[in-house]
């Protein structure tokens, strides 16, 4: 059952990315989800578990997932870093903005437009200070909630009053 919600998580946050190792990353997070102390040794994460026992699933998501995240720790770095996934569509850091939360207010109006329509969410802990944030078409965004809730992994709207 675990597994089918892996899978099912791990296509959601990959829909409209070019991924050729799709099934690999699949496999490497549900072997994690049953083997986690092997997991994590493989990694060489045992630092992960020190603070949080059961942390090794999430952190195996964000670790297969690595080149899908946009981090970063200060917001007009967060906007280039996006500005460059959305193939510099965006332009300039809006002038104006000091905190995140005002830039993602800003920013959401913007990827409403695309096609389909995008949301920016956090996903799991950064482990720093860093945002850790994944670009989701927005038609999966209950259902990536949902699944991150049952697999305990940190999920967080960068938006939470917008209209859905």
């Amino acid at each position: 059952m675990a597994e089918e919600k892996i899978e099912q998580l791990i296509n959601l946050l990959l829909e409209g990315y070019d991924v050729s190792n799709k099934e690999e990353i699949i496999s490497n997070c549900s072997f994690c989800y049953t083997n986690p102390d092997q997991y994590i040794a493989n990694n060489e994460a045992e630092w992960v578990i020190e603070g949080d026992e059961d942390g090794a699933f999430e952190f195996s998501v964000t670790n297969e997932l690595f080149n899908f995240l946009i981090r970063g720790d200060k917001i007009d770095e967060v906007h280039e870093l996006i500005d460059e996934s959305l193939n510099n569509a965006l332009g300039d850091f809006p002038a104006g903005i000091k905190y995140a939360p005002d830039y993602f207010v800003w920013l959401q109006p913007k990827l409403n437009q695309e096609e389909p329509p995008l949301e920016i969410v956090e996903l799991a802990d950064s482990y720093s200070d860093e945002l850790q944030l994944i670009i989701i078409e927005k038609h999966n965004l209950e259902s990536i909630s949902k699944l991150c809730q049952e697999l305990r992994v940190h999920f967080r709207r960068t938006t939470p009053f917008q209209d859905k």
